[in-house]
């Protein structure tokens, strides 16, 4: 019973040919083409995406994070002091966010407001934009930081920014809307150890007023200023409809299938966690109040788990992680990284390996 990180996903290559004829009609596979239009069509339809925000699709989840940031602060015309959080993955504070101050998390596993206002106090700077990671396919308390960037709440009136990073949290719903609807902007990945994911991809979600801009970023910046034929901002982030159709072939076949299979076996999870009455761990928080999709079961054990219930894992097919590296050794993310074991979820699995993995777990409880 052998539990892989990242499910089988097999390729319906007559699929991948029909969803590429108009591409191959018009000889146009890059450059916003026709398969890459269609994908961004579908995200919007079927990750219930609103009306007022614009879908983009681009070559990674990385870089959508990145140019993302960067737009808001062209189109505000203002320099972004931006924070991100220390549990998180290295993108939120590389590239153009390479000055991102990295914050530490509080313990519902979001940026700590607490730890931005003590290093705004400590450095005399303030951070005007801030990035947080929903982590694993769960979701942190949204308001609390659409509360942190409302102008109202904002005693000396500078504008404040929000961008959520959605990599592994493409569909799960915070008071009855997708997760990828709120901030300013938010980005997701479609990067193959993603539940939705196939090959390389990223998609960026963001209110329309930064869509243009975004788009010629994404285009070497041609396009961005009437003065200048490029930009030293832009690069060449654009997918290509191969890309693309190899993405939308797994989407078309198993979207639903996914988003049934992830939420069964989480509150299968979830249930049994109580049923069995398991005290030596918890599951990483989220404020999910109808649906969520998790990418993977992130276990934060009360004391670290040991070498030896690792290997017995591993030994007994079950591959595990422990994610992520801070960034930066703050307090209460350290705590977190010694603390948690994140086992598999995906689309192989069924209840019984979900029993195999808490029998194991548990014969290793004090």
């Amino acid at each position: 019973m052998k539990m892989e990180w990242v499910a089988r996903k097999n390729v319906d290559y007559d699929m991948v040919r029909d969803i590429l004829k108009n591409s191959t009609l018009t000889n146009q596979f890059t450059n916003g083409g026709p398969v890459v239009q269609e994908l961004e069509n579908y995200i919007r339809n079927t990750f219930q995406i609103d009306e007022e925000k614009a879908v983009i699709v681009v070559s990674n989840g990385s870089v959508a994070l990145h140019v993302l940031a960067q737009a808001i602060s062209i189109v505000e015309n203002i320099p972004i002091s931006w924070a991100t959080q220390s549990f998180t993955f290295p993108p939120s504070a590389q590239s153009t966010l390479s000055n991102a101050r990295i914050i530490d998390i509080d313990e519902e596993g979001g940026l700590s407001l607490q730890d931005l206002e003590k290093q705004q106090r400590e450095c005399g700077i303030d951070a005007n934009g801030i990035i947080v990671t929903n982590i694993f396919g769960n979701c942190v308390d949204i308001d609390k930081y659409t509360s942190w960037a409302n102008k109202d709440e904002n005693n000396n009136n500078t504008p404040r920014f929000l961008i959520f990073d959605n990599a592994a949290t493409s569909y799960t719903f915070y008071k009855g809307k997708n997760c990828l609807n709120y901030g300013n902007g938010s980005t997701l990945s479609f990067h193959h150890t993603k539940p939705f994911g196939f090959g390389e991809g990223g998609t960026i979600i963001v209110d329309k007023k930064y869509e243009g801009t975004i788009r010629c970023l994404n285009n070497f910046g041609i396009g961005l200023s009437p003065d200048t034929y490029w930009s030293r901002y832009g690069n060449n982030n654009k997918m290509s409809d191969v890309s693309a159709a190899f993405i939308l072939q797994y989407l078309y076949q198993h979207f639903y299938e996914i988003t049934e299979r992830h939420q069964r076996l989480y509150h299968y999870f979830v249930n049994n966690i109580a049923q069995r009455n398991i005290q030596s761990f918890r599951l990483f928080p989220s404020f999910h109040n109808s649906i969520i999709t998790p990418s993977c079961f992130s276990l934060l054990f009360h004391s670290p788990p040991t070498q030896e219930l690792i290997e017995d894992l591993t030994r007994q097919g079950i591959i595990c992680r422990q994610y992520y590296h801070p960034l930066r050794p703050t307090k209460t993310a350290m705590k977190f990284y010694f603390h948690i074991l994140c086992l598999p979820c995906n689309m192989d699995m069924e209840e019984p390996h979900i029993d195999k993995i808490l029998d194991i777990v548990l014969s290793h409880s004090p």
